[in-house]
């Protein structure tokens, strides 16, 4: 099954995205009714978008380390993976300042992050 998540900035559906968002924040607030959100989660509504761009980041590193035998490290200057890289680096900065949340951080271990490097 797809996850349902409409770009707010999609001009063909931007209707659409600003629905969306309301019923977000409308669940954030935690007055979004109890069968409106089982109802959404049923066609795969996505609540938290912050949640579902780290699992897929997590994931990519998941597999750069799978085809490059356990190694997880990519720099944040890497010219194939900027992005990928610069999420590492992000991870590393939380995990410093103490605050990456502590299921991450296990996740991250899991799969051999480093979290201290000489250079990055």
């Amino acid at each position: 099954g797809g996850v349902a998540h409409v770009s707010q900035g999609d001009p063909e559906r931007m209707a659409l995205g600003e629905w969306c968002m309301t019923q977000r924040k409308t669940e954030k607030l935690g007055r979004l009714r109890a069968d409106r959100k089982t109802r959404l989660l049923e066609i795969g509504f996505v609540f938290d978008l912050q949640e579902v761009a780290w699992q897929q980041s997590f994931e990519e590193l998941r597999l750069f380390a799978k085809a490059n035998e356990g190694v997880s490290h990519v720099s944040h200057s890497d010219p194939e993976r900027p992005e990928l890289g610069t999420w590492c680096r992000k991870q590393r900065t939380q995990e410093k300042r103490g605050s990456l949340r502590a299921d991450r951080k296990a996740r991250l271990l899991e799969i051999g992050f480093v979290f201290e490097i000489l250079e990055d």
